[in-house]
C-alpha cells in the first residue's frame, strides 16, 4: 500500500465517510475511490492530502504525547553547531539550501534552474527575468544575513526587515521595502491578518518581543506572529523564514531547512500555532528542519 493510500485510509477513518473527506479535499468522491485503487495523484492534491493528514492525524497525536516531543527538541538544541556555523565554505552551502527551499515552497523553480541562476550559467531567454531576480536576490540576501549574523552585525529592527524586503524584491516590485497599504489575504485560509493601518504599530510590538530570542519556542512564536501580521504585499513567507534563519544562528543553531517535501507539515504546524497559540508542534517541526539542515551540510 502506497504512502498516500495509507494516509487516505486513515483520513477516511477520521471523517467516517469518503464523501466527507472528498469535501474536505475539495475533490469528487470518485477521485478518492480512484486514489485508493492506485490511480496517480497530482502534486496539488498530494499537498492537500499531506496537509489534512498532518492537521487531523499527526498534530493531535503530538499534543497528546508532548514529553517525547519536548525531549527531541531538547536533544536538537543541545548540540554544538558552532564549527558548522563558522565554516566559511558551509555558509554558502547553508545559504543555498535555505534560499532554494524557501523559494521552492512558493514558486515553480526547480533545483537545476536555481543552481544555474546563482552560478550565472543560464541564457536569459530560457529563464524568466522575474525568476532570475527572485533566485539571485534571495540567495545573495540569505548569504549576507547568515554571514552578518555570525559576525553579530545585525540589529533586528523594522528598518532592517524593510531593507531585507527591498533587497528581496529589488527590480521586481514597486513596493519593495514598504509595508502594504492594502488588505492582504492568504489563499484558502480563514486567518485574519493585521489591518494595513495597524501594521507599523504591530511590527513595533513584534520587534520589542522578538528582537532577542533565547530558545526554539521563541523562534516559533515569533514566526507565527510575523506571518499573522503579514506586513508586506508579497514575500512575507520568505522574509519570515529569513528571520528564522537569523534567530536560529544567533542562539547557536543551524537555520531550519524548509522546502517542498516538508511544506505541508510546516503549513499545518504554523496554522495550528496561529489558531490555538500552541507552538509545540511548530517548534518540533523547526527542530526537525534544523536536523535536516545538519544532515545536508555534513
Amino acid at each position: 500500500m502506497s504512502d498516500y493510500v495509507t494516509k487516505i485510509e486513515r483520513l477516511i477513518v477520521y471523517y467516517k465517510y469518503s464523501t466527507k473527506l472528498a469535501q474536505a479535499l475539495n475533490v469528487s468522491r470518485i477521485s478518492i475511490v480512484n486514489w485508493r485503487d492506485g490511480a496517480s495523484i497530482s502534486e496539488e492534491n498530494r499537498l492537500k492530502i499531506d496537509y489534512l493528514y498532518y492537521e487531523k492525524i499527526v498534530l493531535p497525536q503530538l499534543e497528546e504525547n508532548k514529553q517525547p516531543i519536548e525531549q527531541y527538541i531538547k536533544t536538537i538544541v543541545s548540540k554544538d553547531y558552532s564549527k558548522l556555523i563558522h565554516s566559511i565554505d558551509l555558509v554558502e552551502e547553508i545559504a543555498k539550501y535555505s534560499s532554494f527551499g524557501s523559494l521552492e515552497i512558493e514558486t515553480d523553480i526547480d533545483n537545476e534552474e536555481f543552481a544555474r541562476i546563482i552560478e550565472g550559467d543560464y541564457i536569459e531567454k530560457d529563464i524568466q527575468k522575474r525568476k532570475v531576480l527572485e533566485a539571485n536576490n534571495l540567495y545573495n540576501l540569505t548569504k549576507m544575513v547568515i554571514a552578518d549574523t555570525i559576525k553579530n552585525q545585525i540589529d533586528l529592527s523594522i528598518d532592517t526587515i524593510k531593507t531585507w524586503h527591498l533587497s528581496l524584491f529589488l527590480g521586481i516590485r514597486e513596493d519593495a521595502g514598504k509595508f502594504s497599504k492594502k488588505i492582504r489575504k492568504i489563499k484558502d485560509s480563514d486567518l485574519t491578518l493585521t489591518h494595513p493601518e495597524d501594521i507599523e504599530e504591530e511590527m513595533e510590538f513584534w520587534i520589542k518581543n522578538y528582537k532577542n530570542v533565547s530558545n526554539i519556542y521563541d523562534i516559533a512564536k515569533a514566526h507565527e506572529h510575523f506571518e499573522l501580521i503579514h506586513p508586506f504585499g508579497d514575500g512575507n513567507g520568505r522574509i519570515g523564514r529569513l528571520i528564522m534563519a537569523h534567530q536560529a544562528i544567533k542562539i547557536g543553531l543551524l537555520p531550519p531547512f524548509i522546502h517542498k517535501a516538508n511544506k505541508a507539515l510546516y503549513y499545518a504546524a504554523l496554522y495550528k500555532a496561529q489558531k490555538s497559540g500552541n507552538v509545540v508542534p511548530l517548534s518540533w517541526f523547526i527542530a526537525q528542519a534544523i536536523e535536516e539542515m545538519e544532515k545536508k551540510i555534513r
